[in-house]
């Protein structure tokens, strides 16, 4: 089901087969069955995955309570304290603050052993795997640079039903590695990867975020292993319409035989005049550290 056509069929959110339940009051679900082609080194999914999870689970709320305002995902921050195994993972949100022209969302991510609405918690899964904040810019419900607008019935549950991702989730936004050791990717644009203002989604701009921090952190670290980001704190700063997005990084601690690093990731719209348009600081842990939870 969607909501004024949006997303299509063929879309990565669709692919992901996200599931969400919106209410009573102001809280929402939304839920994602765990395949590898989402999952990183550590085999939990990926941080740039949950981020496109809780900033899905989070506008919905958002776009309940706002009604008939419309809204834009401003910053997202999402710290993972262990591998999001499933099989399936559930994204709970509720809002924090709302005000004249932010909304705060916030929400915990937990493993779901079963198709039913309840966690189940065994001697393995003790509360969220990941906790996630975001802000929300409100706009006018008639804002002309969006296709849906407040005045739509939203639904309480729907369901997105596409194929389904056939191959890793890198390989099927066509992320390239242009150069590792700087942190450099590319991604081209594409109708696939909208959001509803004819941009590239946020939780996708986040998952380039955590690629390319990954890649430079690893290299940074030589011979002591590959990192996995733990850690993305996101700053939306302008749309990515045009593409490539491109990116450029930067190492900020790198400390020889430590498990912790961190980079700073800058996105940019490379044929809309090397627009900046996000910022993602990402924390990353060594990958053995990340799959026993050393990350938290």
């Amino acid at each position: 089901m969607t909501v004024g056509g949006y997303p299509p069929a063929l879309h990565f959110l669709s692919d992901l087969g996200i599931e969400a339940h919106v209410g009573p009051g102001p809280v929402a679900t939304a839920r994602i069955r765990v395949t590898p082609h989402m999952t990183g080194r550590d085999g939990g999914v990926r941080a740039g995955v949950l981020a496109t999870l809780v900033d899905v689970v989070g506008g919905a709320v958002a776009a309940r309570v706002l009604r008939p305002d419309w809204m834009a995902t401003a910053d997202l921050t999402l710290e993972v304290v262990r591998p999001a195994t499933g099989p399936f993972v559930e994204a709970r949100a509720t809002v924090v603050r709302r005000g004249r022209t932010t909304l705060v969302t916030e929400a915990g991510v937990f493993n779901v052993l079963d198709e039913g609405s309840e966690v189940t918690i065994g001697a393995e899964d003790h509360g969220p795997v990941a906790w996630a904040t975001m802000t929300f810019a409100v706009l006018p419900g008639q804002s002309p640079t969006s296709t849906l607008d407040g005045h739509q019935e939203l639904p309480d549950r729907w369901a997105l039903a596409g194929e389904g991702l056939d191959r890793p989730v890198v390989e099927a936004l066509s992320i390239s590695v242009v150069d590792a050791a700087e942190g450099r990717i590319s991604m081209p644009v594409q109708d696939y990867l909208f959001n509803s203002f004819g941009a590239v989604q946020g939780g996708v701009m986040a998952l380039l975020g955590e690629v390319a921090g990954a890649e430079v952190l690893g290299e940074s670290a030589g011979a002591e292993g590959d990192f996995v980001a733990t850690d993305l704190r996101v700053a939306y700063l302008a749309l990515g319409r045009v593409g490539p997005i491109v990116s450029r990084s930067r190492v900020l601690a790198a400390q020889d035989g430590h498990p912790h690093r961190s980079a700073v990731v800058e996105l940019f719209d490379a044929a809309a005049g090397d627009r900046l348009t996000t910022v993602i600081d990402v924390g990353a842990v060594r990958v053995a550290a990340a799959a026993t939870g050393a990350g938290s």
